[in-house]
C-alpha cells in the first residue's frame, strides 16, 4: 500500500483514538533528531546550576559555567531548561537581563558579539543617550574615543532616528563611510574581535552605571563543533576571543558553555591560558543502570499522561503504550551496543530513541 492510500485512510479521530487507549496525546519519547522543547527530568545538576545563577543576580559577578557530557546525555536539554528557568525568574525582577540561548554558534567570535550587541538593540542605545542626558554622566571615563564622539553626537539628539541607525551600524562593525564619520564623529571601523571586544566592554558597563543593564546571560551549545569546523589557527583565535570577553567583564556576565569532555582536552592542550576559566564544572552522566533509566521513561510517560489530563476532557485510557519488560529490553539492548562502542553507561537520547520506536509501533497498529 503506497504512502498516499495510507493517508487516505489514517481515522481522523487518531488523537481520540491515543487519548482513549493509552492517556497521551501522541507518542511521549522523542527521537534522536529530537533535541529541543523535551521534558526536562530533573537531576542533582539541576540545584547545583540553580545556585550559582542566584549568586550572580545578587553579586552580578562574573562567572562562566562549563556543562560536560558526551553526546546524547542531554546537555541541550539542561541549556533550555536554564534559558526557560532564567527567563521565568527574569519576570519577577527587574527586567535589566539579557538571556540569551545560542544553539549554533557560528565558528567566529565575532557572531557572539554582534548577537550581544543585536540584543541590546536600538531602543537600548537610544536610552544610554537619554540617561546620559538626564544624569549629565561624563564620557571622559570612556577609554574609546570614537565611542565618546558616538555617545556626544546621540545625546545631543537621542530621537534622532539616522544617528541612532548609524551608531548601530558603527558598533556592528559595519564598513565605515563618510556618513558615519560625519553624524557620528567616529574615525575607525570596529573590524578586528580586539575592538569589538573593548567596546562592548565600555558600552557594557556604561549601561550599568547608568542602571539600565544588570547583567547578561549567555548560553552556548554544541561548542565542540569548533574543533572540526575550524583549523588549528582559528581555533586558538576563537578560544582566545572568547577568553578575552570572560576576562574584559569581571561583572555582568553569566557563561554557559556546552561541550564534551574530549572536545575540552582538545581546547586545553590549544590553549593552555583558556582552560583556568573552565574550572567550574558541571558534568552530565549517562544512564549506568535500569533503575535510571526506569525513572527517566516513566517521567516522559507521567508528562505525556500530564499534558492529556489538562488537554482534554474525555476518558483517558490505561493501557501500557510501553511495558516495564519493553522498558528492560531496550535498556538491556542500548547497554550492549554501547559496550561495543566502549562507552560507559546508555546515552538517554539512545534510550528514549528506543522507547520512541516501540511506542511507534503500538500507535501505528491502532489503525492496521
Amino acid at each position: 500500500m503506497s504512502l498516499r492510500d495510507r493517508l487516505r485512510q489514517q481515522p481522523k479521530a487518531d488523537q481520540n483514538t491515543i487519548l482513549t487507549r493509552f492517556g497521551v496525546l501522541s507518542n511521549p519519547f522523542p527521537t534522536s533528531s529530537q533535541t529541543s522543547g523535551n521534558p526536562h527530568y530533573p537531576i542533582p545538576e539541576d540545584s547545583e546550576a540553580e545556585n550559582r545563577i542566584l549568586s550572580f543576580i545578587r553579586d552580578e559577578n562574573s562567572e562562566v559555567l562549563v556543562v560536560l557530557g558526551t553526546q546524547g546525555v542531554g546537555k541541550t536539554n539542561f541549556l533550555n531548561y536554564l534559558e526557560s528557568e532564567i527567563a521565568d525568574a527574569m519576570v519577577e525582577l527587574d527586567d535589566f537581563y539579557i538571556v540569551r540561548y545560542m544553539a549554533d554558534p557560528e565558528p567566529s567570535f565575532d557572531g557572539i558579539i554582534r548577537t550581544i550587541l543585536q540584543e541590546l538593540g536600538t531602543d537600548h542605545l537610544k536610552n544610554v543617550a537619554k540617561e546620559l542626558n538626564s544624569n549629565n554622566a561624563p564620557l571622559d571615563k570612556l577609554k574609546s574615543f570614537d565611542l565618546r564622539q558616538a555617545l556626544f553626537k546621540l545625546m545631543k539628539a537621542p530621537d534622532d532616528e539616522e544617528i541612532l541607525r548609524r551608531a548601530m551600524e558603527w558598533l556592528l562593525g559595519f564598513r565605515l563611510l563618510n556618513v558615519h564619520r560625519d553624524t557620528l564623529g567616529v574615525s575607525f571601523r570596529l573590524d578586528t574581535v580586539e575592538s569589538r571586544t573593548a567596546v562592548l566592554r565600555e558600552y557594557i558597563l556604561l549601561s550599568s552605571e547608568l542602571r539600565l543593564l544588570k547583567g547578561i546571560f549567555l548560553l552556548l551549545d554544541e561548542l565542540e563543533k569548533q574543533a572540526g569546523v575550524l583549523g588549528p589557527t582559528a581555533v586558538v583565535r576563537y578560544l582566545s576571543s572568547m577568553r578575552a570577553i570572560i576576562d574584559a567583564l569581571p561583572k555582568h556576565l553569566f557563561l554557559v558553555i556546552a561541550l564534551t569532555p574530549d572536545a575540552l582536552r582538545r581546547y586545553s592542550s590549544a590553549l593552555p591560558a583558556f582552560r583556568s576559566r573552565l574550572e567550574n564544572q558541571i558534568t552530565l552522566r549517562p544512564l549506568l543502570d535500569y533503575d535510571e533509566a526506569q525513572k527517566l521513561a516513566r517521567f516522559y510517560l507521567d508528562e505525556a499522561k500530564k499534558a492529556a489530563a489538562r488537554a482534554e476532557e474525555v476518558e483517558l485510557g490505561n493501557d501500557e503504550l510501553v511495558t516495564e519488560q519493553e522498558m528492560a529490553d531496550a535498556f538491556a539492548n542500548a547497554k550492549r551496543a554501547s559496550e561495543r562502542r566502549g562507552d560507559e553507561g546508555v546515552r538517554q537520547r539512545e534510550f528514549l530513541n528506543s522507547l520512541h520506536s516501540i511506542a511507534e509501533q503500538k500507535i501505528q497498529a491502532l489503525n492496521a
